[in-house]
């Protein structure tokens, strides 16, 4: 009687054996550009106002606040991650923000020594983009204690009623490793609007 049981156990052993092996998976995502080390992948948001490249292994969060607002999370740097954020602006029906330049003459109200970083204009492809950056201490919270300092670079790209803010956070002394991916998002970045 374990005979035929035994006989039905090898012959599905053999003919799983024989059994061909699943396609390859395709990848839906190919990588079509590699900067600062890590693969780009095209990304388009869920609302579609606009395209960009954007880094393959970086977790990506998106956020619905009436404009898509997008970030970009990288591997840990010490106690935080760089990270690459998208808004479009205006965010909502009140918001002041409709103007890049006047947008970007108020950033001496932020940063830590009130002075007003200085402000670049490049042709990007066919945007016009403007850059600043600035560093701040960073500190844990509800602690005085300055851990380290943190760079924050920011591009905004002009649109018709408001304009796009690309921005990149992340230490001083690690921010190149990262910079690159940024420099990209902005490179490739296409509003749709």
């Amino acid at each position: 009687m374990k005979r035929p049981i035994f006989l039905l156990f090898a012959a599905s052993l053999a003919f799983s054996a024989c059994k061909k092996s699943d396609p390859a998976a395709v990848d839906s995502t190919p990588t079509v550009e590699t900067a600062g080390g890590f693969d780009l992948i095209d990304y388009d948001p869920p609302k579609g106002a606009f395209t960009c490249r954007a880094p393959r292994d970086w977790k990506i969060t998106e956020e619905d606040r009436g404009t898509d607002t997008i970030t970009f999370i990288g591997t840990p740097v010490r106690t935080t991650m760089p990270f690459i954020s998208i808004l479009q602006y205006p965010h909502a029906k009140n918001d002041p923000w409709t103007d890049a330049d006047k947008y970007a003459a108020s950033f001496w109200e932020i940063t830590p020594d009130g002075k007003q970083p200085i402000v670049e204009k490049k042709k990007i492809g066919d945007n016009t983009v403007i850059f600043l950056h600035y560093e701040r201490p960073f500190r844990k919270v509800h602690s005085t204690k300055i851990e380290y300092m943190k760079r924050e670079d920011y591009a905004l790209i002009p649109v018709k009623g408001g304009f796009f803010s690309i921005s990149h956070s992340a230490p001083v002394d690690t921010y190149q490793e990262s910079l690159p991916i940024f420099e990209a998002v902005v490179r490739s970045f296409k509003p749709k609007l």
